[in-house]
């Protein structure tokens, strides 16, 4: 089975989502925009909520002081298997509604930029080339930060973990609710999720990390 870098593009960041963020990207080392600021030039705080929570502190507040530092920027990566063999892996990082991403498929890398209303898509080396002009998707982190159910994991691991539902339609896919484990350690906050589709298994992980907020451009003609 593999995944069209062109039908990722036609769906936008989110809709890749379902691949992308539960994929995404998630889709996650860094990947700056080019001639952008890289991590090690800024000072990035731990992720609040990876310290073991308190009798206290609900999911929600855990799961919402993880995301906050991720809303004006993030880096990701992402890599999604079907039974057990890679499909896709995805690198980039999001500014706001706006993104850049590197998605490597059946051994052929496709670069995105999105600037909602618009999407542009390169191999690398050629020419961008625009390939969606449609509404811009909800942010990605808008979906993650509204969960259906969520609860604290049980059972041992480094930092937080939080056992989370999601609508399938709400992350590009169909069907059920989408279960998903949410971990939160240090840096970073973990999106996983498996699940069975016409007889196929599919595993998800997208790591999330705060990043520069250095704009994100339009490609040049």
């Amino acid at each position: 089975m593999s995944v069209s870098p062109e039908r990722l593009a036609s769906r936008g960041w989110l809709r890749f989502g379902g691949a992308i963020l539960l994929m995404v990207a998630a889709v996650a080392a860094c990947a700056p925009a080019p001639g952008g600021t890289t991590a090690a030039t800024v000072s990035i705080s731990p992720i609040p909520g990876s310290a073991a929570p308190t009798a206290s502190t609900t999911p929600a507040d855990i799961l919402s002081r993880a995301l906050d530092p991720l809303l004006a920027a993030a880096a990701f990566e992402t890599r999604v298997e079907v039974d057990g063999t890679e499909v896709v892996s995805a690198t980039g990082r999001s500014v706001g509604n706006t993104s850049t991403t590197s998605v490597t498929t059946s051994g052929r890398t496709v670069d995105y930029v999105q600037i909602p209303p618009q999407t542009w898509a390169r191999e690398p080396g050629a020419a961008w080339v625009l390939v969606s002009s449609d509404p811009a998707s909800t942010a990605p982190l808008a979906v993650l930060s509204k969960p259906l159910t969520l609860a604290i994991a049980q059972g041992g691991g480094s930092g937080t973990s939080l056992d989370a539902t999601y609508p399938a339609a709400a992350l590009g896919l169909t069907g059920d609710p989408v279960a998903v484990t949410i971990t939160i350690d240090g840096t970073g906050v973990t999106f996983r999720y498996q699940a069975t589709t016409s007889g196929h298994t599919t595993s998800s992980t997208t790591t999330l990390r705060p990043s520069p907020a250095d704009p994100i451009v339009a490609p040049s003609p």
